[in-house]
């Protein structure tokens, strides 16, 4: 048998990634995209020709664009590479994980499972596709999060977190004490774990694995939600309806969710636990109303979308909104660009509970507790994933019996073919299951004349439709507002209504071809406003009016404020601090200071403080605010530490004895230091005076001393030596 002929997987295997990567090059304008996927295609070849496909007990080089899914009833991981959807490695769980609900912590090449049934942790080792390196945390309804080479343990019955392994799992400390009981953690890239404390309203960061200061983020008994966006840590309080940014130092930006999202079942508010950029999307599992939070550019998208009778977390990827509905198995999806739902993916056959997570730029999709899987591209393309596909790479050898024998090794999407019997991908094709209809062969005793042609008809009258309701994003001092055409008819002309007696509209009206959207200027940012589109069709027919878009504000949570300078006053014990409005205020706003007479509200530009004391730095920070929420602080600091002052000896050219240098600005206490000869009147640095022992010398009579360095020497001089207390530039001494 030729080499060619005894390795035909390996061929179907390679056209499928040529395919795949074929389309990833489409004409977008995005290249290196397409040479990525090239690259990551012809590793993948490579690897397959050197060892072979489909064949279990081979080591391949798992896909670099990929995931691992968990089978918790079979009780195993299976790698999937992102472009193809096809299944490259799977590794078996220890024996006794399988039928437990499991969760994978995956951060670069680390991937830990934890049983969350019996706090197992187990690391894949994906060279080798097993898992045999674990550890027991001995208890039921662990977290386990990990990133930037850190991994934890998270005990919410104990109100613990303990820093793990990632490649040992093995404890690298005793557990630490939170002083609560933990929400779901996140872990940002640079392994900084957040802990959510709803009891105290408080975020707890872990730096390098070291606790820091608690971030007060709400009420103590709020709802807290984290989300790890472009990076950065995002806690949603879902009891307040307000949605935050951190830091370590606190609080750096706040967004107000609005009425939609207020007053009802904080457990309705709905966010994902992270997001592939910095958007994060918001869903009112209740009423269906839908946010999307640029946390960079701070715009806020709103829409009303029809929601299952059990819609999960949402998640966003591209334009497109997706919204698993667990009574269906579906995603709901809802394209931001169109204003307008595209159709749904089917993911399992029936009810199920899907895990949606967004990697290497790909959303995956996930249920545990089937054979069911999906990825999505950013452009919406669906591949579906037959995770109990047998005939891949394992550790298993050949002969070894599954752990499951009555658990189903193949899968089929709905409404798709079933695999063919020799794709060793164990995945469906693409082609739905009803494909073109096939012509019956012809009957030979059938008469051969032409059947007569159909009688011609009148196209059918369309009916007038509304168009879609409308998407509003709040823009700074403004609100956009795009839709979905009609359909049916075509209207002449679509015409905003809603608009308060302050606000305006561009364009007037908008023709059948679009571009269907409307921008809306003016208005306060006090008031939230709903529009609704009209379509106008003339010749005495009806206008059909969509329904109202989301109530939305015309301006967006504002900035930092500008040109912030901090001044000390002249002596000290105070100074100003004046900013200049955000760029984007979009109306008045008020302003947040905080400094050393604590926090203060004002709607002014500027403050001032008096009656500080010397020798003290105090940071001082300005957070403007709206009713869309809050920007980022502007910060400096109020340095009230005396300045040194380079000044001449005075009243000492006829004076015969040294001038003295004491410990203590008297003569009577203290002792000499130093002194200045007589007759002299050198350079010296003047620190700062301060009152002392009162005393007439050359004429002049006071109790100001002034600190003084000369030659090495310091302490306190008489200061009609040396004049301090006339020179603006000296401060008075703490």
């Amino acid at each position: 048998m030729s080499g060619e002929s005894a390795r035909p997987g390996v061929r179907q295997r390679c056209a499928t990634l040529v395919t795949a990567a074929r389309a990833r090059l489409r004409p977008t304008g995005n290249r290196v995209t397409g040479y990525l996927a090239i690259g990551a295609v012809g590793a993948l070849i490579g690897t397959s020709l050197a060892v072979g496909a489909g064949v279990s007990g081979t080591r391949p080089r798992l896909a670099d664009i990929g995931a691992w899914l968990a089978s918790s009833e079979k009780g195993e991981v299976a790698h999937a590479h992102g472009l193809t959807g096809a299944v490259d490695g799977k590794a078996a769980l220890p024996a006794g994980m399988a039928g437990h609900p499991v969760s994978v912590a995956q951060d670069g090449d680390t991937t830990l499972v934890l049983d969350e049934r019996t706090g197992r942790v187990v690391r894949i080792d994906a060279s080798q596709l097993t898992a045999e390196q674990s550890a027991d945390y001995g208890a039921a309804g662990l977290q386990l999060v990990s990133g930037g080479a850190y991994a934890y343990v998270l005990d919410p019955a104990r109100g613990t977190v303990q820093s793990i392994d990632p490649a040992m799992t093995t404890a690298e400390s005793p557990p630490v004490e939170l002083g609560g009981k933990p929400g779901a953690a996140v872990v940002d890239g640079d392994g900084t774990l957040w802990v959510p404390l709803p009891a105290k309203g408080t975020v707890l960061p872990f730096v390098q694995g070291r606790m820091s200061t608690a971030v007060k983020v709400a009420e103590a008994g709020h709802d807290l939600a984290l989300t790890l966006a472009d990076g950065r840590p995002v806690v949603t309080d879902r009891t307040a309806a307000a949605m935050k940014v951190l830091t370590v130092t606190g609080v750096r930006n706040t967004f107000e969710l609005g009425d939609a999202f207020a007053g009802g079942d904080p457990g309705e508010v709905l966010v994902p636990a992270g997001t592939d950029g910095s958007e994060v999307p918001v869903l009112a599992a209740g009423s269906g109303d839908l946010m999307v939070v640029d946390v960079r550019s701070r715009h806020t998208l709103r829409a009303r979308v029809p929601v299952g009778q059990k819609p999960g977390a949402p998640q966003l990827l591209g334009k497109r909104v997706y919204v698993p509905d667990e009574s269906t198995g579906r995603l709901l999806v809802y394209d931001t660009s169109l204003s307008s739902l595209a159709e749904p993916v089917p993911v399992t056959d029936g009810a199920g509970e899907l895990e949606l997570f967004v990697r290497d730029g790909l959303l995956w999709v996930n249920d545990q507790d089937g054979a069911a899987a999906a990825v999505i591209d950013a452009e919406g393309e669906v591949r579906h994933i037959g995770k109990y596909a047998t005939d891949v790479p394992s550790a298993r050898k050949p002969g070894d019996t599954p752990v499951e024998d009555s658990v189903p090794t193949a899968w089929a999407p709905p409404q798709a073919a079933a695999p063919a019997p020799n794709d060793p991908s164990g995945q469906a094709p693409e082609t739905p299951v009803n494909g073109p209809a096939q012509t019956a062969p012809s009957d030979p005793s059938a008469p051969s004349d032409p059947p007569d042609p159909p009688e011609p008809t009148d196209p059918p009258t369309q009916e007038p439709g509304a168009p879609g309701a409308p998407q509003a994003e709040s823009r700074s001092g403004g609100i956009r507002l795009t839709f979905a055409e009609a359909l049916g008819a075509t209207p002449e002309r679509y015409v905003l209504k809603g608009l308060a007696p302050d606000q305006t509209v561009t364009p007037d009206e908008i023709g059948p071809d679009g571009p269907f959207t409307f921008d809306v200027t003016g208005g306060s940012c006090e008031e939230q406003y709903s529009f609704t589109v009209v379509a106008e069709y003339g010749g005495g027919r009806p206008g059909k009016e969509s329904a109202p878009s989301a109530r939305a504000r015309p301006c967006i949570a504002p900035g930092a404020p500008q040109e912030f300078t901090v001044t000390p006053a002249q002596g000290g014990h105070g100074g100003t601090v004046t900013w200049q409005p955000p760029q984007d205020a979009g109306g008045p706003v008020a302003y947040t200071v905080s400094g050393p007479d604590g926090t203060v509200e004002t709607r002014d530009t500027g403050r001032t403080y008096a009656n500080l004391k010397n020798g003290y730095t105090h940071v001082v920070s300005v957070t403007a605010r709206n009713p869309a929420g809050s920007g980022g602080a502007a910060i400096g600091t109020l340095d009230l530490i005396p300045r040194p002052q380079t000044m001449t000896i005075v009243n000492n050219q006829s004076n015969n004895n040294s001038v003295g240098i004491r410990t203590k600005p008297s003569i009577q206490e203290g002792e000499r230091a130093g002194s200045i000869p007589g007759m002299t009147s050198p350079e010296v640095t003047v620190t700062c005076y301060t009152k002392g022992q009162e005393l007439t010398q050359a004429g002049e009579t006071t109790d100001i001393w002034a600190r003084i360095t000369y030659l090495g020497m310091s302490g306190y001089t008489f200061d009609v030596y040396v004049h301090a207390r006339f020179n603006p530039d000296v401060w008075e001494c703490e």
